[in-house]
């Protein structure tokens, strides 16, 4: 009975994996041994006992819950009168307890005791049982699950469900031979984790021995024996995956001949690819050398070399005898005659260096490559034929272009459009009237007419050219374009039509649909509403629904009733959700996230949006949902596999900054002048992300640079001595965060930010330390809104402006306490946020300071910004961007006591916002044509020249963004604005004005710009006359 029991229920099992990414046991026990619990015997059901009921399945041999019936089925048939007596013992007895016991510990886990399907007070019922299996297969957690049954009282039993856990590789280790020469632990290491990743699965068993099998090979142990076992450890379920290596005898080079070999001598070719009687017989290794060695062939222009190293194997492959063989191949020389072509488009027009090939179809394709450049720009008449001269072991490649006469544009007819106007396509087409003629743009626009037709319901719609040609010039022909457009009958959406479709009313179905009664009917809208119907029974949990699309046109196909055949099928509702593989994180955290809920339909559109804000959590590096059959057709359970993301994440980088700003000069110390400083920056990042499995995160970031020493002077003071010139001033800055997402169950996100820092500006520098908490929520993917309190300590120093020039706040308040709340509103629709193409950014700030929060100087201060991105066509790289900056302040009059002339005290009044706190304009973000900080009306900057700054800012900036080659593109701009003292100062009469140009470069590290601006309207300070052009170098985008 045993055997027959193995025959008809193992087999199947083995045969049916739970799903694709999980092993069968059977490839598994070839190399885990330990990881088996019990023998093969035990890994069958059990027959039943008078004394109990035993239940067992194996996840690694369960597909879908109707495998365990079929097992459990199979026990009641196989096991005769006596097992099915025994289990009619027990079903239908009220479940007096339900234990879940993992390795012979009990758990109230309940993320497993809230999946069981078998309830204390229940009857015992055989299809709960095998649900409550499923579930806990689909957990991911276990490998061997058993459920037993024991009668406590004649009408009560008592079940346990045993569970093994799965064990996990958290570690790879090496065991054996390690330390023979050329066995490079860490490099198989690391091969096994880049195939295969840092868990790497054990039913990849014999993938991984032959991983490592075939990396020794490579360094010449070619008879070397590996074979991986796992160590199982527990508190928590992991295993080591140790590979136990015999290296055995290593392949040793004995003879090296040389055959052909005429670009070397053959000792110097030898040297070259690094071969030597004595040293190992390294395959790959020596490949590496031939494939560099060629390549230099190549480069200088040998595209037909060729090495080839053959080994013979002796001595039980314990000795290799290599034997060197060369093609060298004629040196490649490719010449053009005639018409010149572009030296920077000939490498990609004739890419023979490229492909390493001269043969002929690459040739003949460089041909007509050749030809169709010249025939997009207009000379139809091009040819480029070749031909090929080999002499005194050069081959000779010769294009002998000629392009002809340039055929352009003279006149273009569009006849026949008598439904349509040609405004309805002539912005798509491609040919213009004076521009070159090409018979690839003609085809577009022939499309492109058709196209709009077949938008409009002209099915039949077609376009036909005929071109003339005048030979009036030799050198220019004129092409006389006509284009005759056939109609044909407008077909026109009589009605729209549905059947099939019981448990979804026709007015909603008709919602979102393309094609309305009136409305011209396009064949492409068919397909698309057709699609749009069956995602949205998707959406309400018909999964299995399709629908079927027809138009039935009238007779003259003037009029068509589309008509949507639906075939529904069952309503699937979600009867679990069950989350998987989540280690560090709450299973809260996750749940809160998801649009499903037990009870609702399986929605595809909730599915998807599930994960997209499981994936925008940051936390997990894979997040896949999938939903599990039942044998009710109705009811299906959802489980939702995350692969969680390494907790601590380290940033680091360095690099420089430019900064051209307002300093005062050895040679002219009574007067600002500016200069371009670099400076070299460094900085540090480090954050751990999931603290307490909450989705709380901690980051710190620190970065520093070295200024050049710069201590300011004034007028009648020694100027620095040029001896102290080097690096002398850093400024830093360390911030500290500590954000909460969904703070207090609200769907705000809470950030706590410490702030250590020291910044140089043009007239001053500052050191700044303080604490802000803001709270954040977006309201839909477009707008977020965030308020904000911060307190904070300021200190201002090293300051350049005239004494007799700097405002009251700044004599009396070098270093004060600022306490202030803020609040912002964004509105963001671009499509990319680093190289936006199309888009707006809206945002608004507002911030208020006073004493009665614990300020000591008061004022409310708001940031307006609109930037705009479009570009110049739908289809179009060229972009169009705008930006509107404006600020806008007010100090709150404070009553102060000062020393007067006198020596007695006053009472004054001190309205103006601290250095710190004011606004200034000038620089690489704002007008570029200037230094930073350096434009303001007089009254915002000192006698000699240093910014004061004010309480008002407008910045206007405009871009023309346009890709080059590559990674490059470019840029001009024209910028726009000015400081005020005070808001109801602004003047636009009085902005200051810069154009000019510059360059993007896409760098790993991101965008590097360069920027040249021109001043408009150069003024004369202290009898000079401003400078012509200002120079910036910096990160990302202007705006």
């Amino acid at each position: 009975m045993k055997a027959l029991l193995e025959t008809l229920v193992s087999e199947p099992l083995r045969s049916q994996p739970l799903r694709s990414q999980i092993s069968t046991e059977n490839n598994r026990g070839a190399v885990t041994g330990s990881l088996r619990r019990g023998t093969h015997d035990e890994a069958l059901p059990r027959f039943p006992l008078p004394s109990r009921l035993c239940a067992t399945a194996r996840r690694a041999r369960l597909r879908l819950p109707r495998v365990v019936a079929n097992v459990l089925c199979g026990l009641c048939i196989l096991c005769g009168s006596r097992s099915e007596a025994a289990i009619d013992d027990y079903i239908g007895k009220s479940i007096v307890s339900v234990r879940v016991v993992i390795e012979g510990r009990e758990t109230t886990d309940s993320s497993l005791v809230g999946v069981l399907e078998t309830r204390v007070g229940q009857p015992l019922a055989m299809p709960a049982v095998r649900e409550s299996i499923t579930h806990l297969f689909s957990l991911g957690r276990f490998d061997d699950v058993r459920v037993d049954a024991s009668v406590i009282e004649p009408d009560r039993v008592a079940l346990r469900y045993d569970l093994s856990p799965i064990h996990p590789i958290s570690k790879i280790a090496f065991a054996g031979g390690i330390d023979a020469p050329g066995v490079d632990t860490p490099a198989l290491r690391k091969a096994i984790v880049d195939r295969y990743g840092a868990s790497p699965s054990l039913s990849h068993a014999a993938e991984l021995r032959q991983t490592v099998t075939d990396l020794l090979h490579e360094r010449g142990y070619l008879h070397a024996s590996v074979n991986p076992r796992a160590e199982i450890a527990h508190a928590p379920d992991r295993a080591t995956l140790v590979f136990e290596i015999e290296p055995g005898p290593r392949a040793m080079i004995t003879s090296i001949q040389t055959s052909n070999i005429t670009s070397l001598s053959p000792p110097e070719m030898i040297r070259r690819l690094g071969l030597a009687v004595g040293q190992p017989y390294e395959p790959n290794a020596l490949n590496g050398r031939i494939e560099r060695y060629v390549a230099e062939r190549r480069k200088a222009g040998y595209y037909e070399a060729r090495i080839v190293a053959t080994a013979t194997l002796m001595d039980d492959d314990r000795a290799a005898s290599i034997c060197v063989t060369e093609q060298a191949g004629p040196r490649v020389r490719i010449a053009f005659t005639g018409d010149s072509l572009p030296a920077d488009r000939r490498s990609e027009l004739v890419p023979v260096e490229r492909e390493g090939s001269v043969d002929e179809d690459l040739l003949e394709d460089s041909t007509n490559r050749i030809e169709e450049y010249f025939r997009a720009q207009g000379y139809r008449d091009a040819s480029a034929p070749h031909m090929r001269e080999e002499s005194d072991r050069e081959l000779l490649i010769t294009f002998a272009v000629m392009r002809g006469p340039e055929y352009r544009v003279g006149n273009l007819e569009i006849t026949g459009n008598s439904s349509l106007p040609a405004s309805a396509f002539e912005s798509a087409l491609r040919l213009r009237q004076g521009q070159p003629f090409s018979e690839a743009k003609l085809d577009a626009d022939l499309a492109a007419i058709e196209d709009a037709y077949h938008q409009r319901g002209f099915a039949a719609a077609k376009a036909q050219s005929g071109v003339e040609t005048d030979r009036g010039n030799a050198t220019a022909v004129a092409v006389t374009v006509r284009i005759g457009v056939t109609e044909g009958p407008q077909t026109l959406v009589e009605s729209v039509a549905f059947h099939g479709n019981t448990s979804v009313s026709q007015p909603e179905l008709e919602q979102g649909l393309g094609l309305q009664p009136g409305q011209p009917y396009v064949d492409r809208q068919l397909l698309l509403d057709r699609d749009v119907i069956q995602q949205h029974y998707a959406n309400l949990g018909y999964p299995t629904a399709t629908v079927e699309a027809s138009a039935n046109f009238s007779a003259d196909r003037s009029r068509v009733e589309p008509t949507f055949t639906v075939r529904e099928g069952p309503r699937v509702f979600v009867e679990h959700v069950l989350v998987v593989g989540n280690v560090r994180t709450r299973i809260d955290i996750i749940t809160r996230e998801l649009q499903i809920k037990p009870g609702d339909p399986l929605s595809a559109a909730a599915v998807v949006e599930s994960r997209q804000r499981l994936a925008s959590l940051g936390l997990f590096r894979r997040v896949q949902i999938d939903d599990l059959r039942h044998g009710n057709e109705t009811t299906r359970d959802v489980v939702v596999t995350v692969e969680e993301a390494p907790a601590t994440t380290i940033g680091y980088g360095g690099g420089f900054d430019v900064r051209l700003r307002v300093v005062r000069s050895e040679e002219n110390p009574r007067f600002a002048s500016q200069e371009l400083e670099f400076a070299p920056r460094g900085s540090f990042e480090i954050g751990r992300r999931n603290l307490f499995g909450k989705n709380r995160s901690a980051n710190l970031f620190t970065s520093v640079s070295l200024h050049p020493k710069d201590s300011p002077f004034f007028a009648g003071q020694t100027a620095t001595s040029t001896e102290s010139s080097g690096f002398g001033f850093a400024e830093y800055r360390v911030l500290g965060q500590l954000r909460e997402p969904k703070v207090f169950g609200t769907p705000a996100d809470a950030l706590l930010t410490g702030t250590l820092e020291q910044q140089i500006r043009s007239s001053f520098n500052f050191a700044r330390r303080g604490v802000s908490a803001e709270v954040a929520r977006r309201l839909n993917r477009q707008v977020g809104v965030s308020a904000n309190y911060q307190i904070q300590r300021t200190r201002v120093f090293d300051e350049s402006i005239r004494p007799s020039d700097k405002l009251l706040v700044d004599r009396l308040f070098p270093q004060f306490r600022l306490s202030s709340v803020s609040g912002s509103v964004i509105r963001d629709t671009r499509d990319d946020v680093f190289e936006p193409r199309v888009g707006q950014y809206l945002s608004a700030n507002g911030q208020l300071a006073g004493r009665h929060i614990g300020s000591e100087v008061g004022f409310a201060k708001t940031v307006m910004r609109a930037q705009a991105f479009r570009p110049v066509r739908p289809t179009s790289r060229i972009v169009l961007a705008g930006n509107v900056s404006v600020g806008l302040a007010t100090a709150f009059a404070t009553d102060v006591i000062v020393t007067g002339a006198d020596g007695k005290p006053i009472t004054t009044s001190v309205d103006d916002l601290p250095a710190s706190e004011r606004f200034f304009a000038g620089g690489d973000t704002t007008v570029r044509g200037f230094a930073l900080d350096s434009v303001g009306t007089p009254e915002t900057i000192d006698q000699d020249g240093f910014p004061i700054g004010g309480n008002a800012l407008i910045v206007f900036n405009a871009e023309v963004r346009a890709p080059v080659r590559g990674n490059l593109s470019a840029v001009g701009f024209l910028d726009s604005g000015n400081v005020f003292a005070r808001a109801v100062d602004i003047n636009v009469t009085e902005l200051r004005s810069a154009v000019g140009f510059g360059l993007r470069y896409k760098s790993p590290v991101g965008p590097i710009r360069v920027d040249l601006g021109f001043k408009l309207g150069r003024e004369e300070i202290h009898g000079q006359r401003e400078g012509l052009t200002a120079i910036h170098i910096s990160m990302g985008q202007a705006f």
